[in-house]
């Protein structure tokens, strides 16, 4: 290995759900939530431009749209999921509490405003950190670094209280600066996190991960009775995107650690009493730092009999840190790391006795307080009002320089855990059916759209040529040309491509019989008509007024004296 420039190779398995935020969230108008009954409940993300609609639907949307109302139009989306389903980009399985909430509150009113304003369920999923490329989640590497930034100076600090901190007049921490660069001897040029570079945390390669859009719910950590009741807490319910624990070495990345020896320009460079020399140590900052936390957690969450965390979890969680894995964290090859928002504050603070100072809300009206824990926690749910055996946060293992058949207890463990997910291969299998006859469909609808297309240009070019016809006529066959065209029109709304009926043959009531009458008696009575004239009203009425009037016997005709017409009679 290159002494002045040491590559580590990283490999992370979640132990728990994480959620790494990234500002973006689904809305009900570019994703629906579908279960077959088989596999269980699938997020299917999608751009809805791509979706390919028919003339009734487009106009139902379009009308959603137009009335302003956002129930219209995220019910619209609800209600027609397999017409976007086949041009999802993505697919994310959902819990059960999340895809019955879809079903049975989208768009419903959730609460009503003094003012008389609905205030409807949106229903959005946050999600978490992913690539623009793959759409597939990744841990970010400045995430990774601040993680283990903390663990460093958490070491550093050997759990002193802190007298550089400044603080604002309401006793909020208003800047650590001082504290960091006095245990790091410097700023960020002579900063020994500086020589510490962590690639972005991707996905191995041909591994789709899994994930599951599920609740983050607020608990309170030490048990509250009221009037016989438990106190529940206030943090906000929400639904998150998250990366699913029990994947074996699901993240990959390259860390470096460079060697400035032999520089100890102190102005220039990092101390070379605190340069990183090998990521076991930095390895065993952060196993001190985090598995003191993790112990302290399972201790809470499990106190006093509530229950909190999943038993079986948090049974399989102590025995994989007694076990042989637990003597890799031991010596530095493996270490425990927390990530995410919802890692609480306990994760990002310092350890010792009235060292962590966090901010703790008050009663409404009342002030905050600080203090060296949080009262809540959030946890992991499949269903927004669930109290009882959660998930953690956040919490993952990272194994430096891993090879191929070591850690097996690591892997059986993941396996346990990914027991009973749904199975994505058969899900992608119903896709790419139903995408190919989606492909198929909108080839389909882009035929007869052409088709469409042709018919109204060849009835423009037909309309014109009519026009041109009609303006090149004399007066008496224009007449003839428009009872023509309106015997056609009417034909061409009779079975089968339309309702219209034969119209009786009674020249007493108002029709094209009648018409036909009046214009034989003026083709007759009138100057104007030449013989060849009154030869092709003639010819027009038979050819026409069968189609058109019913009955046409022997009998209409001679009521029209059409042999008249030609000069036979």
């Amino acid at each position: 290995m290159n002494t002045f420039l040491k590559t580590y190779r990283l490999a992370l398995t979640p132990l728990s759900p994480i959620h790494i935020g990234c500002g973006e969230d689904f809305e009900p108008t570019n994703y629906v939530i579908d279960d077959d009954g088989k596999s269980g409940p699938v997020l299917y993300g999608f751009d809805p431009s791509r979706a390919v609609l028919n003339d009734l639907d487009r106009e139902k949307l379009q009308a959603a749209a137009n009335s302003g109302n956002w129930l219209d139009v995220s019910r619209f989306f609800r209600d027609n999921a397999a017409l976007f389903k086949p041009h999802a980009a993505f697919m994310i399985p959902v819990s059960g509490g999340v895809a019955k909430q879809y079903k049975d509150k989208l768009g419903a009113v959730a609460n009503r405003e003094q003012s008389g304003r609905n205030v409807v369920n949106k229903l959005e999923l946050e999600r978490t950190q992913y690539s623009g490329v793959t759409l597939m989640p990744y841990i970010p590497g400045s995430s990774f670094k601040g993680a283990i930034r903390t663990a460093i100076l958490d070491d550093l600090n050997r759990e002193q209280t802190p007298g550089d901190v400044q603080f604002s007049y309401k006793g909020d921490a208003k800047s650590t600066t001082a504290m960091e660069k006095r245990l790091l001897k410097g700023d960020f040029q002579t900063s020994p996190l500086r020589l510490l570079k962590i690639a972005d945390l991707m996905p191995a390669p041909q591994r789709e991960l899994d994930r599951c859009v599920m609740y983050s719910v607020n608990v309170k950590k030490r048990q509250i009775i009221k009037d016989g009741k438990e106190v529940a807490a206030k943090g906000p319910t929400a639904r998150k995107e998250c990366i699913l624990h029990g994947q074996f070495r699901a993240f990959l990345a390259d860390a470096v650690l460079p060697s400035l020896d032999p520089h100890t320009d102190g102005k220039n460079t990092p101390s070379p009493t605190l340069r990183p020399i090998d990521f076991k140590i930095i390895a065993k900052q952060s196993n001190a730092y985090n598995q003191a936390r993790l112990r302290s957690e399972l201790i809470v969450l499990d106190g006093n009999g509530r229950g909190l965390v999943n038993p079986a979890w948090k049974r399989s969680i102590e025995q994989l840190m007694a076990g042989d894995f637990g003597k890799k964290l031991a010596t530095g090859d493996a270490f425990l790391i927390r990530l995410g928002r919802y890692g609480g504050a306990e994760s990002k603070t310092l350890s010792g006795e009235d060292v962590a100072s966090i901010k703790i809300m008050g009663a409404k009206g009342q002030p905050p307080t600080y203090e060296s824990t949080t009262k809540t926690v959030w946890l992991a749910a499949q269903h927004d009002n669930e109290q009882k055996h959660l998930l953690p946060f956040g919490w993952a293992v990272v194994e430096i320089d891993p090879q191929e058949g070591d850690s097996p207890e690591l892997k059986a463990w993941c396996t346990e855990q990914a027991k009973g997910r749904p199975d994505m291969t058969k899900i992608r299998q119903q896709f790419e059916a139903d995408k190919q006859a989606a492909v198929q469909l909108k080839a389909e609808l882009a035929e007869q759209a052409a088709q469409r297309v042709a018919a109204r240009q060849a009835e423009q070019r037909v309309a014109i040529q009519r026009e041109q016809a009609l303006a090149q006529m004399t007066e008496q066959r224009k007449q003839i040309e428009t009872l023509r065209q309106a015997c056609e029109t009417w034909a061409q709304q009779m079975p089968p491509k339309g309702n219209f009926k034969k119209q009786q043959a009674d020249v007493g009531k108002a029709g094209f019989f009648q018409d036909a009458n009046k214009m034989v008696a003026m083709a007759q009575s009138q100057p104007g008509w030449t013989e060849q004239d009154k030869a092709a009203l003639a010819d027009m009425l038979e050819a026409w007024l069968p189609q058109v009037v019913g009955p046409w016997e022997k009998e209409q005709r001679k009521k029209l004296k059409l042999a008249a017409l030609r000069g036979l009679a």
